[in-house]
C-alpha cells in the first residue's frame, strides 16, 4: 500500500522555521546596527574599480589623495578613506543594509509558509502575498543591492574627486545577473498557483 508522506515533518517543519525566524531577526538587527556602527567611525570603505588593474596585487596606487588607500588593486577592490562626512560614512553600509534587509523579509515570510503548512493550511489567503514577498525579496538583495553598490562608490569617488578622467579608478560598473529575475519569476509563479489552489479549495468547500 502507497503511503503519502510529506518531505518535511513536524519536527522538520519546525525547526525549519525557527531557524528562519531567528536569521530574520538578526538580519534585521544587522540592518539597523551597521550604519550606526559606520558613524562611530571617522572614514568608511566602498569597492571600486582600478582603471589598470595589478596582477601583483600592489597596494601602491598612485593619483590617490591622502587618508585614502586601496586593498588589493585588482578590477575589483577595496577603498578604504580615512575620513568622510557623517552622512557618506552611512552611506557606505546602505548596500549591506539592504542585503541584510531582504535576508530579513525573505526568511521572515519563509517561516510564515513553513509554519502555515505545519498547521494544515497550505492555501492560507496569505501564502501567495508571502510568496510575492519572497521575489520583492530576491529582487532586492539580487539587483537592488548591486545597483546600490555603483551608485554609493560613485558618490563616495566624486566626493573624495576621483571620478574624473585622471583617476586611477573607474565608475563602477554593475553588471546584473538574470538569476534573482528567473528566481523572482518562479515565486510568482507559485504564488499564482497557490492562489488558484486556495480558489480551487474554496470551490471543494462549497460544494460539500
Amino acid at each position: 500500500m502507497r503511503t503519502s508522506r510529506p518531505f518535511l515533518g513536524r519536527t522538520g517543519t519546525n525547526l525549519g522555521a525557527a531557524v528562519l525566524f531567528v536569521v530574520a531577526a538578526v538580519a534585521l538587527l544587522t540592518a539597523v546596527v551597521l550604519p550606526v556602527n559606520q558613524l562611530t567611525q571617522p572614514g568608511g570603505s566602498v569597492t571600486v574599480q582600478v582603471a589598470e588593474p595589478d596582477d601583483d596585487r600592489s597596494l601602491d596606487l598612485a593619483g590617490l589623495p591622502e587618508g585614502v588607500w586601496v586593498v588589493d588593486s585588482t578590477s575589483e577592490s577595496q577603498l578604504f578613506a580615512a575620513d568622510l562626512p557623517a552622512g557618506l560614512r552611512a552611506l557606505t553600509e546602505l548596500p549591506a543594509s539592504l542585503h541584510a534587509i531582504a535576508v530579513a523579509v525573505g526568511a521572515w515570510l519563509l517561516a510564515r509558509l513553513l509554519w502555515s503548512i505545519h498547521d494544515g493550511h497550505a492555501f492560507d489567503r496569505r501564502n501567495p502575498g508571502r510568496l510575492a514577498g519572497l521575489a520583492a525579496a530576491v529582487v532586492l538583495g539580487g539587483l537592488v543591492v548591486p545597483m546600490a553598490e555603483g551608485v554609493v562608490a560613485t558618490t563616495v569617488l566624486e566626493h573624495l574627486d576621483l571620478a574624473g578622467p585622471g583617476s586611477p579608478l573607474v565608475l563602477f560598473e554593475v553588471t546584473l545577473s538574470l538569476t534573482p529575475i528567473g528566481l523572482a519569476l518562479a515565486l510568482l509563479a507559485a504564488a499564482e498557483a497557490f492562489r488558484r489552489g486556495r480558489a480551487l479549495e474554496d470551490e471543494v468547500e462549497g460544494l460539500v
